[in-house]
């Protein structure tokens, strides 16, 4: 495995992560975002340049570097919200988009 591309393999994650998190902060559709960076990565698993460990780990850091918080800390706020929404009949809740419900 060549190193160098192994370190601009990661770079460029990395980047994408980003864009997709940034994206989602924004309450913007990234949907095209997540699904070029799943081919990514699965050229990069096929390739032997990524584990899914080490993309896994990534993620979890651009996403602490983007919101803050870890992905485990954020997802039940968001379930969180969505229960109380059903709770109180809040249904203008689930107008909203799913890809912004989901940021």
């Amino acid at each position: 495995m060549n190193y160098a591309q192994r370190e601009l393999f990661f770079i460029n994650l990395k980047q994408q992560f980003s864009d997709i998190f940034q994206a989602s902060k924004a309450d913007k559709d990234n949907a095209d975002l997540r699904l070029r960076t799943q081919g990514f990565i699965h050229a990069g698993e096929l390739l032997e340049l990524c584990s899914r460990t080490e993309v896994q780990q990534l993620m979890e850091q651009v996403h602490q570097d983007v919101f803050g918080v870890s992905i485990a800390e954020r997802k039940p706020k968001e379930q969180t919200r969505r229960q109380q929404a059903l709770k109180l009949g809040d249904y203008d809740y689930f107008d909203e988009p799913a890809f912004k419900r989901l940021r």
